[in-house]
């Protein structure tokens, strides 16, 4: 499962169980974790992530226990990590103070920050990217581009869009990072399907936590069967 991202939000639902999730994807050598930075108003995200940020706030996490947790899971795991969130993380807590050897990618759905300001930052693309806007978004990010498959918010789809197959192809042609394509991924047949159409990974968010809510730590050790099975 080196080709797959995992979305959790930070402490969700608490933050031993946090790491019992966490303690499952290492085990299962999940390639990539990308942790939400809670926020008020995750705009881009649908309920059931929205839903995770309010109880992760509920728990008053603090500027430090971002540092400590990262810290902690450098210190235990192997897979690396993505931090998601929005200027107000940014900002509520402080990330552009936590050392940048502490995590390998950054996310900020709605803020540009200058080249350095963090690691391999993350840009999301869409079709609505040319090929020069596509360039200049991996100009600095060798971790992994992402690729939304369609347009709407995280967990919005029915079924997996098809608008993601031209951008994977756009970024192919201008860049070596390898394109993961997100938004819609719900089985191991999606990510077989966006890989065939040329896609390196997938990132998968709303599902995986669904399943949790749905049937807690058992419900996820079979969710990722389904993937070791099919070889996605």
């Amino acid at each position: 499962m080196k080709n797959l991202v995992f979305y959790l939000t930070l402490h969700y639902p608490d933050r031993e169980t946090f790491f019992q999730i966490l303690e499952l994807l290492d085990h299962e050598k999940a390639g990539y974790v990308e942790i939400g930075i809670p926020v008020g108003n995750p705009f881009v995200d649908g309920a059931v992530i929205r839903q995770t940020h309010q109880e992760a706030l509920e728990q008053t996490i603090s500027s430090a226990d971002v540092i400590h947790t990262l810290e902690e899971i450098r210190r235990r795991f192997t897979f690396k990590v993505v931090l998601m969130t929005y200027k107000e993380g940014v900002e509520n807590f402080c990330l552009t103070d936590v050392p940048k050897d502490l995590y390998d990618g950054f996310l900020c759905v709605d803020g540009e920050y200058p080249t350095g300001t963090f690691p391999n930052q993350i840009t999301v693309l869409g079709r609505s990217l040319d090929d020069e806007g596509i360039a200049k978004a991996l100009e600095h990010n060798d971790l992994f581009a992402y690729i939304v498959s369609g347009e709407g918010k995280t967990g919005s789809f029915d079924k997996l869009p098809t608008e993601y197959v031209d951008v994977v192809k756009k970024v192919k042609s201008v860049s070596k990072t390898p394109a993961y394509v997100g938004f819609g991924i719900k089985s191991a047949e999606d990510v077989k399907e966006v890989m065939k159409n040329g896609a390196d990974g997938a990132i998968i968010g709303t599902e995986f936590i669904k399943r949790y809510q749905l049937g807690g730590m058992d419900a996820l050790n079979a969710y990722l069967e389904e993937f070791k099975k099919a070889d996605a």
